[in-house]
């Protein structure tokens, strides 16, 4: 592999992820939203790494933009080795009957129809080359259901499992492997921007190993999924959980 696009890259899995490929000394593309000054501290990082890399501002919730990113990407790097289909939001922490009917459609905008653009552009990127890999980002939460916090957010990890079971079964005539990662409980930012920064710390006794996984975990697989290591894996999800 030579290149990479990473969808939210900015922070958290993605930065880890963006981090790791660096190491392997390749050309990562960076992609974030909103935060401009992660993202130049993410590049930074990268570069210290020993990759190389470029910024790509898009929301993945617009189509339009996800297209113009990728031909972007590929004007500068050549080709499109690998995809990690990274960017999402949990929405806010509610239950079921108390959730706000426009939160639900920011966050199936972007986990869902994002994710789907993302994926839509990585399929039409490899095909005409022939080769590819991506990787999807799920959640242990599709399993679980994420009753009393986060169902809306379960709901649309449910549509990246079968997103990648789909996606296997189409594109590997094509010399395509397309999987997913599902984390169980990460030490990121994430959880305090759904409102609740003590989160890990209060679940953690549900976590066998007895411990919260670091981003650079599920960064390591992403990485292995994204190697010839795992050559004859396709259409899985592997958690990362710590066995929750």
């Amino acid at each position: 592999m030579k290149n990479i696009l990473i969808t939210g890259a900015s922070q958290g899995i993605g930065k880890a992820t963006a981090i790791e490929a660096a190491k392997a000394k390749m050309f990562v593309g960076i992609n974030y939203n909103q935060n401009a000054k992660a993202a130049d501290e993410c590049l930074a990082e990268v570069k210290s790494a020993g990759g190389d890399g470029i910024i790509l501002q898009c929301d993945v919730a617009d189509s339009k933009a996800v297209t113009s990113m990728f031909e972007q990407f590929k004007e500068k790097a050549g080709s499109i080795d690998a995809v990690f289909n990274n960017a999402g939001i949990t929405g806010p922490i509610s239950p079921i009957q108390d959730l706000d009917p426009a939160e639900l459609k920011k966050l199936i905008d972007t986990n869902v129809s994002g994710a789907f653009f993302v994926a839509q552009e990585s399929a039409r990127a490899m095909i005409s080359q022939k080769y590819g890999n991506i990787v999807n980002m799920s959640s242990i939460a599709a399993d679980i259901g994420g009753g009393g916090e986060f169902v809306h957010y379960a709901m649309s990890k449910g549509a990246i499992h079968s997103l990648t079971y789909g996606m296997a079964k189409e594109l590997g005539k094509h010399g395509i492997r397309v999987n997913a990662v599902a984390p169980g409980l990460i030490d990121t930012e994430i959880h305090a921007k759904a409102g609740d920064a003590s989160r890990v710390d209060r679940l953690m006794p549900s976590v066998p190993l007895g411990r919260i996984g670091g981003a650079d975990e599920v960064a390591k697989t992403v990485m292995w999924l994204l190697s010839e290591d795992s050559s004859y894996i396709s259409g899985s999800i592997v958690p990362v959980t710590g066995g929750r």
